[in-house]
């Protein structure tokens, strides 16, 4: 797989947009909006998987990109690409700056703790199913801006809004502040949250009820192929896998005991079997529920996220991410035949999409010669701690570090302003880490005093003044942050979170009522996705920065 660019950050693009129609039939499009819009996130799935790995797929992967719209040239324009952001900017055509979801989590200067990104006390779980007390529910109350699925379903009456995803950040965040349904896998089973209704969904906890986890439970991940259909080695340096599994297939749904533990959860998740439950539960809720047959537009939101955790564990170049893949490929076939047959090509519209990248692990990188490596978080800090105890006396000055934002405790950033030397001190040894590229001051970013270079401006679409970092420190290109150095490999096999290509350049594809199959070159990013879905629902979307992808539709649909 060869090397991503340094960086490609959208907003510094400046390309002449070249449209390569493919053969496949155009779905003509219709003068009213459609019945359904349907939002696919791949969690970590990069832009170049297409080209690297999109020979072996046949079917939902490989329908999207020769029948859809594929805008060829998407990347994120800011830095914070973490899968809480990713979704909260897709969801609602803006970025972190406007947002405020800055990342999965942050310091919360107030209440001086960290805080998730779907914090929210008043809310409660709502288990489909078990017994258990009930958790923590979550909600999108920390999104600053409303979600094209909010705006569609507010001005259409008579719209649901559906959202599915192993990860509660996922579905929380492309739900908005309102959804029919919106469910995640939560402490051993799927949940949901009093935000979002006091029970849970009854098509849908049908299945989950018909349908135990617990069945999968024995059955082993081979590979779809054989060992020649992959490219690369199935064992190669630096991969991470779970603490019951080898770095080969195959890979067993328990631990190598045969005795019931919770690490089927982890390996369940972290497996093709939980993209396949999901794309499951998300035909349940098309044929259950009825979606695209009711008065309004409905939206039907699924994020995919198998391909995160393998590819935290195995890396972009494994055996593992390509195989998902091509399980993926299936499911979304399946799916794209259930919205043909229950709902009609030409009444719904489907975009596809990642929030994220991720790094190629640095132990394969450096074996080829190439600059990279891990950069630990508690070093950074104590670094930093033992600067600021010369001075001051011994103390714990640095509050937390997650991934570029780092945080001071109460009051010690402006304290450490009010010494300028103690400050440059301080930004000069965090800049001579090995693996740091940049260190920037956060009040120059608050005073919108942004430098004029393509970092900066990535560090500024995700600054938000209250939730960021006192200070923020971005990597190196190839280089990324672990937390954990008790290990040989500290934390996961690689990591994403930077303004790089390999985490910023992701698919953006269209397909379906009123969009031309096409291949574009018009710089684009995930955040047109908002105003384009709810332009062709005829939903008046101002919030938005990003834009419709006219090029992308029929004369129709464009001239609404």
């Amino acid at each position: 797989m060869p090397n991503p660019a340094l960086t490609t950050i959208a907003a510094a693009l400046v390309l002449t947009s070249l449209v390569h129609p493919s053969a496949a039939p155009q779905t003509p499009a219709r003068a009213d909006p459609p019945a359904l819009l349907v939002l696919v996130v791949v969690d970590q799935m990069r832009r170049d998987y297409i080209d690297d790995y999109g020979a072996r797929w046949s079917k939902g992967l490989r329908a999207l990109v020769d029948e859809g719209a594929w805008f060829q040239q998407a990347s994120y324009p800011y830095l914070t690409t973490l899968t809480c952001a990713g979704h909260a900017s897709i969801a609602t055509g803006t970025p972190p700056a406007r947002h405020g979801v800055i990342s999965n989590q942050w310091w919360d200067r107030a209440g001086q703790k960290v805080v998730s990104c779907t914090t929210d006390s008043d809310a409660r779980e709502v288990p489909y199913g078990s017994r258990r007390e009930p958790g923590p529910g979550g909600s999108a109350a920390a999104l600053e801006r409303p979600t094209f699925a909010s705006a569609v379903a507010g001005a259409r009456p008579g719209s649901r809004v559906v959202s599915i995803s192993l990860k509660r950040a996922a579905a929380v965040m492309m739900a908005g502040d309102r959804a029919d349904s919106a469910i995640w896998f939560q402490g051993g089973g799927f949940s949901s949250s009093t935000a979002y209704g006091a029970e849970p969904e009854r098509s849908l906890s049908r299945y989950v009820a018909r349908h135990p986890l617990e069945a999968a439970f024995g059955r082993e991940w081979s590979r779809r192929g054989g060992p020649s259909d992959y490219r690369g080695d199935d064992d190669a340096p630096g991969e991470k896998p779970p603490s019951e599994w080898t770095t080969t297939f195959p890979h067993l749904l328990q631990p190598r005991s045969g005795q019931p533990t919770v690490f089927f959860y982890e390996a369940w998740q972290g497996s093709p079997y939980s993209d396949e439950y999901l794309s499951k539960l998300a035909e349940t809720a098309l044929s259950g529920m009825k979606l695209g047959r009711g008065p309004g537009t409905d939206i039907l939101a699924i994020s995919f996220s198998a391909l995160d955790v393998v590819g935290h564990d195995f890396g972009p170049r494994s055996h593992e991410v390509q195989d998902v893949l091509r399980w993926l490929d299936e499911a979304l076939g399946r799916l794209i035949r259930q919205l043909d047959r229950r709902v009609r090509r030409d009444r719904y519209v489907l975009a596809f999409t990642a929030d994220h990248g991720v790094a190629t692990i640095p132990e394969q990188l450096t074996a080829g010669g190439t600059d990279a490596g891990r950069i630990k978080m508690n070093e950074v800090m104590t670094l930093v701690n033992e600067i600021l105890s010369d001075t001051w006396g011994q103390g714990r000055w640095v509050a937390t570090q997650a991934y570029t934002e780092l945080y001071f405790r109460l009051g010690v950033f402006d304290r450490l302003t009010a010494d300028p030397e103690l400050l440059r001190k301080v930004m000069e040894a965090l800049a001579a880490v090995p693996g740091v590229a940049s260190v920037f001051d956060s009040r120059d970013f608050a005073a919108g005093r942004v430098p004029d270079d393509p970092i900066a401006r990535a560090v500024a679409g995700s600054f938000f003044p209250s939730r960021s970092g006192d200070l923020i420190v971005v990597p190196k290109p190839n280089w990324i942050y672990v937390s954990d150095d008790k290990s040989v490999i500290p934390g996961n096999a690689t990591t994403h979170g930077s303004p790089y290509g390999y985490d910023t350049d992701v698919p953006v594809i269209l397909f379906g009522a009123g969009v031309g199959a096409g291949r574009h070159q018009t710089p684009a990013t995930p955040l047109d996705i908002a105003p384009t879905l709810a332009h062709l629902a005829g939903v008046p979307f101002p919030s938005a920065t990003g834009k419709v992808l006219r090029d992308a539709l029929l004369d129709v649909a464009a001239t609404r």
